[in-house]
């Protein structure tokens, strides 16, 4: 009776964390493994999503949004680290300086320092994933995992090279020929097991895991660059395809990339959302600075919309719609989203003081 109970548990992991100090049976109870696959099961096997990284500098370098949770991050500030990738649990950190990489488990604090990539020329960016091959990435803190770092070189070349965590060594670099295309920055997308990056002037390449080969994508549609500000995000469609978002006026637009029966690829608009249905019409026409989709939580199917000086989190299955705490000047946000693990080092915040949590500022690590 008692497992059952835990089980329905909210999925947040600050729930388990603190039923796991209740007593030693119940600690022994929730860190069961038995026990942790089948409350991944019970919720869907989709790991909620915790915050979200960021490289804005006036805020921290992790922003929790999940109520009653934060991150240890007294190490990791924006003077040190640049965050480039948060996917299946880990974050991907740049030590700025040195270019060196870092992946790292922010809930268990696991860091694994990896060696700095090949030196590029020009705009680089990179992705961390786990390497298991999972449908569901619930839990993948026990499997390998991946570092795909791409460059651009002399704008003449997009390169890739890939790290994996059982040999600790990047592979040899591939590359294809490009004209005055660089890597953008922003973040990736992964669809199947093919990864997608931005590139400049409305372009996107990919890099197939599989067959490790880089390769050009169709092009974004039309003027969408001048349409969406400049601001758009490339995701995972619910049907397992490329999709893109952007926010034009007070509409959110979401496109799909489809491939027609003459084999022709597409952008198709799949849906318009009418932001003013879920945010308060005077708050959208009052933002000077106007409104853009600046992040997806992949799985989870959660869209991050900013309205200065706000963050609004999506759900597009349920469109129920969140704001986050923190206020500020947002670009592109990292959601980092994950379940409850052993080892988890949570500090408690805006919660009664009771055994799990005798302070709104300390930390534990069990």
């Amino acid at each position: 009776m008692l497992v059952e109970i835990l089980l329905r548990l909210p999925p947040e992991p600050i729930h388990l964390f603190c039923a796991s100090f209740v007593s030693k049976h119940w600690r022994s109870l929730v860190h069961d493994a038995r026990f942790l696959r089948r409350f991944r099961e019970f919720h869907g096997g989709t790991p909620p999503v915790l915050g979200f990284f960021n490289n804005q500098l006036e805020h921290p370098l992790f922003v929790p949004t999940s109520g009653g949770f934060a991150l240890s991050t007294a190490t990791m500030s924006h003077d040190d680290w640049w965050a480039l990738d948060c996917r299946h649990g880990r974050a991907l950190l740049e030590r700025l300086g040195s270019g060196k990489l870092l992946v790292w488990d922010l809930l268990t604090g696991d860091e694994r320092h990896l060696p700095a990539p090949p030196a590029c020329d020009g705009m680089y960016n990179g992705t961390v994933l786990c390497a298991a091959g999972h449908t569901v990435h619930g839990d993948c803190r026990s499997c390998p995992f991946l570092v795909v770092y791409v460059f651009s070189r002399s704008s003449s070349a997009i390169c890739a090279c890939v790290l994996s965590s059982d040999t600790g060594v990047w592979s040899e670099v591939t590359s294809i020929d490009v004209q005055s295309l660089v890597v953008d920055p922003t973040p990736s997308a992964l669809v199947g097991n093919t990864l997608y990056w931005l590139l400049e002037y409305n372009n996107i390449f990919e890099y197939d895991l599989d067959n490790h080969r880089l390769g050009l994508t169709a092009k974004l549609p039309g003027d969408t660059l001048c349409s969406y500000r400049g601001q758009v995000v490339i995701m995972p469609t619910e049907d397992g395809r490329l999709g893109l978002a952007g926010v034009e006026g007070p509409n959110l637009h979401l496109w799909s990339l489809l491939t027609g029966i003459d084999g022709l690829v597409t952008w198709t608009h799949q849906r318009v959302i009418d932001l003013e249905n879920f945010i308060a019409p005077e708050v959208v026409a009052s933002c000077i600075y106007g409104v853009e989709a600046v992040g997806f939580a992949e799985d989870a199917g959660v869209i991050f919309i900013y309205v200065h000086p706000s963050v609004y989190m999506i759900h597009l299955k349920s469109m129920q719609i969140e704001e986050v705490s923190e206020k500020g000047t947002f670009g592109n946000v990292l959601p980092y989203k994950s379940f409850y693990a052993p080892g988890t080092a949570i500090v408690c915040t805006n919660l009664p003081t009771s055994p799990s949590c005798l302070s709104g500022r300390q930390l534990f690590r069990n």
